[in-house]
């Protein structure tokens, strides 16, 4: 049976732990390895070995990846994330059992390398560079914190402006993660974000045809018939001598005879047998595109004596608070 090879990012150190003791826990063995963020958790299989071994090194990261079959550029995307703080989960499935793997894996919120690549290109990132150096705990944690969006940004908020700005008549409930102490003169804001779908277009290369004219010579041969005149001089004895002397005889002469001889010339002419006509057709298809968009969601929890309830906050519950 095949071996499916998997590989996750994680932010968080703890989650990548997490992660690979539940795989353990699960029945997959010394099959997965973490590295990164300081920390390194690796198995006694062979290829695995081997692998941690050429990861290691800031140099051979890349190189690394790619041998196990991951693309260049997704390569550049977990080694750079592995630079900056992240930990990286490696391991291998058999077919049967990946959708089991993936669904533990899943459940502790890898990276989505598409949008880190992103992320980090809008900050000027091109590709990893392996002569850069790892980034620290404090500078790997600012790093994170710069990732939080939403909900998870306004919490960060909330947490800061309590820790710093408590006076002596604030007070912290003992529900994990639930604050209270905001002065009669301030207001905390939780935004609510919605997204919406816009689609575009972008021209790609699906491929070229390439038409090419040159010229080959062929021999051909023709027979022609060529007349060639030769003049000949001899000399005949006159045995009889009733030969009639003309009158002239002793006068001078000269007698000249033009040869002349034919010789082949070769004509060519040209026409048109055939034409290659180059045309682009273009034809055009409506494309239904699907996709996803997020939305915040508040729920208010009521604790006041008149109405003890959660519900969503919707247009009407606004006008209560």
């Amino acid at each position: 049976m095949a071996n499916q090879t998997i590989i996750a990012l994680y932010d968080e150190k703890s989650s990548a732990r997490q992660v690979l003791d539940e795989l353990r826990s699960a029945g997959y063995g010394d099959n997965f390895w973490i590295s990164g963020n300081g920390s390194s958790a690796s198995a006694s299989s062979g290829w695995l070995g081997s692998l941690e071994s050429g990861f290691s090194s800031p140099g051979t990261r890349v190189s690394s990846l790619t041998r196990l079959g991951v693309p260049e550029n997704e390569a550049q995307v977990y080694s750079e994330g592995v630079r900056r703080g992240g930990t990286l989960l490696i391991g291998q499935v058999d077919d049967s059992r990946t959708d089991e793997a993936l669904a533990i894996i899943e459940r502790f919120n890898p990276i989505d390398t598409s949008e880190r690549a992103d992320f980090y290109r809008q900050s000027g990132w091109s590709g990893y560079d392996a002569t850069a150096a790892d980034y620290d705990e404090t500078t790997a944690t600012e790093e994170r914190s710069r990732y939080g969006t939403g909900l998870s940004a306004a919490a960060s908020g909330l947490r800061d402006v309590n820790t710093t700005g408590t006076t002596a008549g604030d007070t912290t409930s003992g529900v994990a993660g639930t604050t209270t102490g905001i002065g009669a003169d301030r207001e905390e804001v939780i935004p609510v974000v919605e997204e919406s779908l816009s689609v575009g277009k972008r021209e790609v290369e699906r491929g070229r045809v390439r038409v090419r004219s040159y010229v080959v010579e062929t021999p051909v041969t023709e027979t022609v018939t060529l007349r060639d005149e030769t003049v000949n001089v001899e000399r005949r004895a006159v045995t009889s001598d009733a030969v009639n002397i003309p009158a002239d005889a002793f006068q001078e002469r000269v007698i000249e005879v033009t040869e002349t001889d034919q010789e082949a010339v070769v004509a060519k002419t040209a026409r048109v047998v055939e034409e290659v006509v180059v045309r682009k057709d273009v034809a055009e298809e409506t494309q239904t595109v699907s996709d996803t968009v997020r939305r915040t969601e508040v729920e208010v929890d009521y604790a006041r004596s008149d109405r003890a309830t959660t519900q969503p906050l919707t247009d009407r519950d606004r006008t209560d608070i």
